[in-house]
């Protein structure tokens, strides 16, 4: 059930900032879960199907697992677990005409708080914030 309602939390908050006229979203809430942080990532940098085709080949050991890295580009953690592709949502970044809401598991006692980083591939890392309540 907390999956569930992590869900329905991003997508609440997700349906706020489409409401207010924002033209790019990357957010993010997280929860602890003993020694691990469950993160919900509402971001417009990738399509659903980007974000379904990534999980997939992170699946097949064919891309790196996505990592959480500070500032200067050193892990925090990498995912643990499966990478789970939610829901499409209707605001895209960078030209894209839709986004993502995802679910990640990161491995550490570490809570995100104000903003993250993740880095999606070798060659795109997304500074997101964190969803005010």
């Amino acid at each position: 059930m907390p999956t569930v309602r992590m869900s329905a939390v991003a997508v609440v908050l997700f349906a706020a900032q489409v409401a207010s006229g924002a033209v790019c979203v990357n957010r993010f809430v997280s929860r602890s879960e003993g020694p691990r942080q469950v993160v919900t990532l509402l971001t417009g940098k990738l399509t659903f199907q980007e974000a379904q085709q990534l999980a997939k080949t992170i699946q097949a050991k064919q891309s790196p697992p996505l990592e959480w890295v500070d500032d200067g580009g050193r892990q925090i953690a990498k995912q643990f677990g499966e990478l789970k592709v939610v829901r499409p949502m209707p605001v895209g970044c960078d030209g894209k005409t839709s986004g993502v809401v995802m679910i990640v598991t990161f491995p550490t006692n570490v809570t995100p708080s104000k903003k993250m980083i993740v880095k999606l591939d070798a060659n795109t890392q997304v500074a997101f914030e964190q969803q005010a309540d």
